[in-house]
């Protein structure tokens, strides 16, 4: 019979909705962005959590077998994607012209927070210090994907705080290394002068100040490559659009078989690839393609991350609980990156009001990277908690352990939680902004109707623009 064919896989069925879900988000996205106010990261990963196994287990990730390697590599692909975008959408020379502002951020700020976090996460979950640290680092990059969801807004801030932030999120996936290995290092090396010989050599000179030359020299280089078909008529031009996302892939390829640091090497490459300015031909052509394989991979991405948050966690592992995880996650929130950014406004000449800093400081969001980095740190540290498991070791690689214990699950819901906050937090703003603009717009008919004298103009002064917006 017919129905005896019909025998489809989990991993089938899995391919069908996430199709499907793309599609009908694509149709439904107007409706979805300008009515309901609803931004891609939190909607897509609440299907995973409705469809997945902790609420309707209608998708079941489990059995697809794919391991967390494939995991690792759809976190990646997406944070290099949207990190390269950033790169080619910002300003010519906009990282040179402005590397007093992004440096107090990705140092003073992100170094704050890294502390902040570890601390946090010593006090609430008992972790030990080489622990929180491995942990809080994974904490310290700001998401790309959930950054767009500002840029996409017009009245969200000024441009100037939107480069700021597109500025910062592409830069610190990839800075956000240095945290994280320096904290490994210290959990397998035991030695402080192997620490830092290692920490300074590999990671510094190599993984970070290597990974900017090569990216800009690759980016620079693909530019003048494409420039020279161009000009000389051997390439078509839909393939003009194409050339992006081949050198995305290369450039990724390029820096995990050189060992690398990917984010900041992709990062770079959109920067050089952009130089000059000559995007607005070669770019523009047909965005098409670029826009939505990134579209694709963020929505896929935080489905599936809604799909693999670990619920059961909470309630298997001795140092977790829902109390302590929602303290924490509140307390990040609050104190990762809002106290400093205030404290250094005054340093920073891209921030010129306070309540541009609190804006600035609010919108921080962990995302794709800091799942990325919770993999990275979780496999490089598998060795050590393996020995020990094999035959006690000494207190460093239990330290280990509890590492590959809590990094995954207080991550995964730390993500959860800055998805909803700052996902949301844009969805409440234009929300707002409706209702004042009604308001307004009431308040102004009956002044009319009540004085004929008064003329349209009235309204329209800088005071209504400026209530208009929330910042």
């Amino acid at each position: 019979m017919v129905w005896s064919q019909i025998n489809p896989t989990p991993l089938n069925l899995s391919f069908l909705f996430l199709s499907g879900s793309i599609l009908l988000y694509t149709v439904l996205s107007r409706f979805l962005k300008e009515t309901l106010l609803l931004a891609e990261p939190p909607l897509a990963t609440l299907v995973g959590i409705l469809t997945g196994p902790a609420v309707l287990g209608a998708v079941e990730p489990q059995p697809w077998k794919l391991g967390n390697h494939v995991t690792k590599e759809l976190a990646r692909l997406t944070a290099s994607m949207q990190v390269f975008i950033v790169g080619i959408e910002l300003p010519e020379g906009y990282c040179s012209k402005h590397w007093k502002g992004i440096g107090i951020l990705l140092g003073p700020v992100m170094i704050g927070g890294w502390v902040v976090c570890a601390i946090l996460i010593h006090l609430i979950f008992g972790a030990s210090y080489p622990s929180a640290l491995v942990i809080s680092a994974c904490l310290t990059p700001t998401d790309p994907v959930l950054v767009a969801t500002i840029l996409e807004d017009p009245k969200a801030t000024s441009d100037r705080i939107k480069y700021l932030l597109a500025a910062e999120s592409g830069v610190n996936d990839g800075t956000s290394f240095p945290f994280l290995y320096l904290g490994i290092f210290i959990l397998k090396e035991h030695s402080a002068g192997a620490v830092l010989r290692e920490y300074l050599t590999v990671t510094i000179a190599y993984q970070c100040i290597a990974s900017v030359a090569v990216g800009i020299s690759l980016g620079y280089g693909a530019n003048r490559l494409l420039r020279y078909s161009h000009e000389r008529g051997r390439i078509t031009e839909n393939f003009v659009a194409l050339f992006p996302l081949a050198l995305i892939f290369f450039s990724l390829g390029f820096s995990s078989t050189m060992g690398m640091d990917d984010f900041l090497l992709v990062f770079s490459a959109g920067i050089g690839y952009a130089y000059h300015g000559w995007l607005e031909h070669a770019y523009q052509v047909n965005p098409v393609a670029t826009s939505f394989i990134s579209f694709s991979l963020s929505i896929a991405t935080f489905i599936y991350f809604g799909l693999m948050i670990p619920w059961a966690a909470v309630t298997d592992t001795p140092k977790l609980s829902l109390s302590k995880i929602g303290i924490f996650v509140l307390l990040v929130l609050l104190l990762r990156r809002i106290p400093f950014i205030i404290a250094s406004k005054r340093f920073n000449p891209d921030i010129k009001t306070y309540r541009e800093a609190l804006f600035c400081g609010h919108f921080g969001p962990m995302g794709v990277g800091a799942l990325f980095l919770s993999m990275e740190a979780r496999d490089i540290l598998n060795s050590s908690c393996s020995r020990t498991k094999m035959q006690p070791g000494d207190d460093w690689d239990k330290y280990a352990c509890e590492t590959v214990e809590l990094v995954w699950p207080v991550v995964c819901f730390t993500v959860l939680g800055s998805v909803v906050v700052h996902g949301l937090s844009m969805s409440i703003a234009k929300l707002a902004r409706t209702l004042i603009c009604a308001q307004k717009q009431h308040t102004k008919s009956l002044c009319t109707s009540d004085d004929p004298s008064t003329g349209s103009e009235s309204m329209d002064g800088g005071m209504y623009h400026d209530e208009e917006s929330l910042l």
